[in-house]
Parts: structure tokens; C-alpha cells; sequence
């Protein structure tokens, strides 16, 4: 046998080799790429069922006693921050918000209310009072209404987009 043929065969053997351990490298990241897509698919699986059960579930229903007791909250801590914080100077007041929530909370309650009361319970001016008043209703958040029995007096009530508004912040309140 000759120098060369030798030398073929050997080659001939080591590619052999070579490509038995490409083959058994290949099979085994085949093995592996199988696992990982099962894994993977049971991630989507689980991922997909998470989303469809958050979509049909309801949001909590609350009722209007405990959105009146959640503003009632809300209304109360705004005015003690203000009464604590403010120092005079109003920076931590929120007027309209309060007038909103107080007049909501009559609505709920199914208590009208004059336009003087709300403007005396706000704890501001009672002209500034009743600007925001005027431009709250004038934006569509409030509505006033004459009372019938006396024409001096005008109930306000909040308008049901302002109610709807108000009331998803409170069942949003953690």
C-alpha cells in the first residue's frame, strides 16, 4: 500500500469520525431545541390563560354606600391636609375637587344641595367659591337647578359624566 492510499484511508476515518460527532452534536441540540419549544409553548399556554381570565373577570362592584364612605374618606383627609399644611396660603387646598366630592356625596345620598352651602362648606372665599362653582358647570361637571319654592335658592348636583368620573376614581382607590 502506498504512501498516499494510506493517507486517504486515515483521512477517509477521521472525516467519519468528524461527522459522527456533527451527527451526535446535532442530535443532541435537536434534543435540546425540542425542550426548550415545550417549555416555551407551556409559557404561552399559561401566558394566554392569565390574559383570557383577566378579561373576564369583572372589576369589583361597589355600591353607593361604600362610594359615599370612600369620599366621605377622601374628603375628610383633603381637608385635614389642607387644615394641617396650608399655613395660610391655600397651596394645599383643592377647593373644586372638594366641592365635587361633597356635592357627589349629597347626590348619592339623594340630599340636594344649594349652591350658598356648598360655597360656605369649601372654607374659601365665598365669591371664589362660587366662580369655580359657575365654572365647574359652565365645563359640564355640574348642573344647577332653581328651586321651585323659593327663586333665591339654586341646588347644584354633580352631572353624570362628573359622577361617573368621580365614581371610577374611587373604586380605583387602592
Amino acid at each position: 500500500m502506498s504512501f498516499e492510499s494510506a493517507n486517504r484511508g486515515n483521512r477517509g476515518n477521521i472525516r467519519r469520525i468528524i461527522m459522527g460527532k456533527v451527527n451526535e452534536e446535532l442530535a443532541a441540540l435537536e434534543s435540546l431545541l425540542s425542550q426548550v419549544q415545550t417549555k416555551v409553548d407551556s409559557v404561552r399556554q399559561i401566558a394566554a390563560t392569565d390574559q383570557s381570565d383577566e378579561s373576564n373577570s369583572k372589576p369589583e362592584v361597589i355600591n353607593d354606600a361604600e362610594l359615599v364612605v370612600r369620599a366621605e374618606n377622601l374628603l375628610k383627609w383633603s381637608r385635614l391636609k389642607a387644615q394641617f399644611l396650608n399655613l395660610g396660603t391655600g397651596l394645599f387646598s383643592d377647593s373644586c375637587w372638594d366641592m365635587c366630592l361633597d356635592i357627589y356625596i349629597c347626590d348619592l345620598k339623594e340630599e340636594q344641595i344649594t349652591v350658598s352651602s356648598v360655597a360656605h362648606s369649601s372654607g374659601i372665599p365665598m365669591t371664589t367659591a362660587m366662580r369655580y362653582i359657575n365654572v365647574m358647570s359652565e365645563e359640564g361637571l355640574l348642573e344647577k337647578t332653581p328651586n321651585p319654592s323659593d327663586n333665591r335658592m339654586v341646588f347644584v348636583s354633580t352631572s353624570s359624566s362628573c359622577k361617573e368620573r368621580i365614581s371610577d376614581v374611587l373604586k380605583n382607590l387602592p
